[in-house]
């Protein structure tokens, strides 16, 4: 009788064992454990540490780990970039929200942006200057904490637990301290969608910012940053409502194309 052969199942690479065992150790790294030790990897992969060891040696020469504290190894944003690029493919994020952003703006007259995490760190997709003066330090594509300002914090909180957990724990402790980055905190953000800060990252400067989600996971976030001398209590709630509202229209959109 004839084999059948399952055409969906791929062909073992012959002679690329190195290289298998290469992308392994890569794999390892994930959400629920975005650090591993030398001697961990060596027991979860069944391979001698000088062999691990050899294997983080190329990935850090090619810049996709570098060390971390406790003498532990993580991914880089390069790596993370790969994630990004999947997600970026399936989700445009920056074509969604275009419309969004500029009807914002014309409607408050103050800067406002979309940003998506990649591995431990915020990167501003785009944004639309407001008419006014104003300096602000968020130029696309520049790479910013993921600790600090009303966009990162929704992004922090959106993050699985054991990674985020892993994020802070490796924050100098002056910094852990601050009161937006405790468990509960995050948590709150995690709930509501949203949160602002006061001159966290630029002098004078406000900020509101609100999760942009597919399927429930946060995806991205929209913010405005706006000089605080121009905005009112009451000024600032509506920059705020309206920040939630184009949030949940850019999360439509990403679920109708997705």
């Amino acid at each position: 009788m004839p084999t059948n052969t399952n055409s969906t199942t791929s062909a073992r690479v012959t002679g690329a064992e190195s290289g298998r065992r290469l992308l392994s150790v890569l794999l390892s790294f994930n959400p629920n454990k975005p650090l591993w030790t030398v001697a961990e990897l060596s027991t979860q992969l069944s391979m001698s540490s000088s062999m691990v060891y050899r294997y983080i040696a190329l990935l850090r020469e090619v810049g996709l780990v570098d060390a971390a504290p406790g003498n532990a190894y993580r991914v880089t944003d390069r790596a993370a970039s790969l994630a990004g690029a999947a997600t970026a493919a399936g989700l445009p994020l920056a074509e969604a929200a275009g419309p969004v952003l500029n009807r914002l703006r014309d409607e408050i007259d103050e800067t406002v942006l979309v940003a998506r995490r990649g591995g431990w760190r915020v990167f501003t997709v785009d944004r639309v200057e407001s008419r006014k003066p104003v300096r602000l330090q968020f130029e696309p594509g520049q790479a910013m904490t993921l600790h600090t300002g009303s966009l990162a914090r929704v992004l922090l909180a959106g993050m699985p637990k054991d990674e985020r957990e892993a994020y802070i724990g490796q924050l100098d402790p002056s910094v852990r301290s601050n009161g937006h980055l405790t468990e509960e905190a995050l948590d709150t953000v995690r709930q509501t969608g949203w949160t602002e800060s006061f001159e966290e990252v630029d002098e004078g400067i406000w900020g509101i910012s609100a999760a942009i989600r597919v399927r429930g996971e946060t995806i991205g976030a929209l913010g405005c940053a706006a000089p605080i001398y121009r905005n009112d209590e009451k000024k600032r709630r509506a920059i705020r409502d309206l920040v939630v509202e184009g949030a949940a229209e850019i999360s439509r959109l990403l679920e109708d194309r997705h």
